[in-house]
Parts: structure tokens; C-alpha cells; sequence
């Protein structure tokens, strides 16, 4: 009984099913599964630590989760490559609705 829960529960990284881990994690973001998402992305991240995809969409779930301190230092490591990028001004303002005072959001 015990080994079937096991394989019922365990966590496999999407990469190891095929299946995009970007996808996946809109997936449970449109079906609030926050934490899903994070965990699947976190994941994505151990595999390709420079995936900018991955960490925008990180970036969003620690926003509908408001994992306030989780964004603000994933915007902080983002926020020099995405200099300039419409994405950009989107972190920032979404930033700036969770954490008004951080200057990171109103450069």
C-alpha cells in the first residue's frame, strides 16, 4: 500500500515526462495550483539555471501566490538582463502593487 502511494505521489521533473515545464506550470496557474507551479519551475531551474522563460514564469506564480520576498530577489536577479524589455516594465509594475516602497520597481 505504502509503494503505491509512493508512485502516485512522488515528484518527477517535467523534462523526465516530456512535457515542457513552462506549460505545465501555466497549467496550474490558470487552475490555482500555485505551488505546483513553483515546485515544477523550481525544478525546470536545477536543470537550465539560465532559462529566463522559466524564471518569468516564476516570477508570476511567487506574484499570485504573494510570495512577496521570493520576487522581489528573483526581480533583483532578472532585472539587469530585462533592462529595457516590455517584460521588464510588467515585473515592475506588478512589483510595485506587492511592494510599494522597493526601488527596484521604480527604476
Amino acid at each position: 500500500m505504502l509503494g503505491q502511494w509512493w508512485r502516485q505521489n512522488r515528484f518527477v521533473k517535467a523534462s523526465a515526462r516530456g512535457i515542457d515545464p513552462v506549460g505545465e506550470a501555466e497549467v496550474f496557474l490558470f487552475q490555482g495550483k500555485v505551488r505546483h507551479a513553483i515546485r515544477v519551475l523550481k525544478a525546470a531551474l536545477d536543470d537550465e539555471p539560465g532559462n529566463m522563460s522559466v524564471k518569468v514564469v516564476l516570477l508570476r506564480a511567487f506574484a499570485d501566490g504573494n510570495y512577496i520576498r521570493e520576487y522581489s530577489e528573483l526581480a533583483r536577479e532578472v532585472s539587469e538582463p530585462l533592462q529595457g524589455e516590455p517584460i521588464w516594465q510588467q515585473i515592475q509594475r506588478t512589483g510595485r502593487e506587492m511592494e510599494p516602497d522597493n526601488p527596484l520597481y521604480h527604476c
